[in-house]
């Protein structure tokens, strides 16, 4: 896979579009890997800190609705 900047080879992928990025192009941002209830029934969220991020996609600030899945 190559940098999608620079067609040097990749060494990751962005964690939000699956871009590959080499080691001079990436960047990073907080991404949520899991969410789950608490035991007091509220919302958490296990999120890392600095997941791979390509610059060019545009994740969303706020959630998205999906009442398809309810």
């Amino acid at each position: 896979m190559h940098c999608w900047h620079c067609s040097q080879t990749a060494r990751g992928v962005c964690q939000f579009c699956g871009r590959g990025l080499c080691k001079d192009h990436v960047k990073t941002l907080p991404a949520i890997v899991a969410l789950f209830k608490g035991s007091a029934g509220t919302q958490k969220a296990v999120v890392v800190g600095d997941a791979l991020w390509c610059g060019v996609c545009k994740p969303k600030d706020d959630p998205v609705d999906l009442p398809e899945l309810e």
